[in-house]
């Protein structure tokens, strides 16, 4: 059953999903009525699963479910994973395009995976350029940490240590 987002608790399970490229207004609102369909029958084992979403910088869709009330199944996060691909194809958008979302003002910016050591080396992202973690353990931890800067993120493995 589809519920206002603000009122899931901290530690409902998320899932992220990144565009590959920006959504306009009525792409969003297509996903949204799309999602609020699918989310209000959304079941796991015939449980009515409390579910929400949120759209950030036109890109990034978090997905989140209230497992206090009913967990997640395979099958159910299967039929949410289901959702991205159709919607994927209706729009012509890319969901499960891994790549690295840094935030540049009000808009993202994407770096292939591939490239992100040399991206980092040369200076085009910094250790205090905002990404968005494509992955997080719960809400509670999206709404404190909703965006990382590369020195916390797993990125900073690339980072050049000073010689101090």
């Amino acid at each position: 059953m589809y519920i206002p987002f603000e009122q899931l608790p901290d530690q409902s399970r998320v899932w992220v999903y990144q565009a590959n490229r920006p959504l306009v207004d009525a792409e969003i609102e297509q996903i949204s009525s799309f999602l609020m369909n699918e989310m209000n029958a959304w079941a796991a084992h015939g449980a009515p699963l409390n579910a929400s979403f949120e759209i950030r910088f036109n890109q990034v869709i978090i997905v989140a479910v209230n497992e206090d009330v009913n967990q997640a199944s395979g099958c159910s996060i299967d039929a949410s994973t289901r959702w991205f691909k159709s919607l994927g194809e209706l729009i012509q958008v890319d969901f499960f395009d891994r790549q690295i979302a840094s935030i540049q003002g009000e808009r993202i910016l994407l770096i292939p995976i591939t490239s992100i050591k040399d991206f980092i080396l040369n200076a085009n992202l910094s250790e205090e350029d905002f990404i968005i973690p494509p992955q997080t353990s719960d809400l509670g931890h999206y709404r404190t940490q909703w965006l990382q800067t590369v020195r916390e993120s797993w990125l900073k493995k690339y980072l050049v240590k000073s010689s101090v």
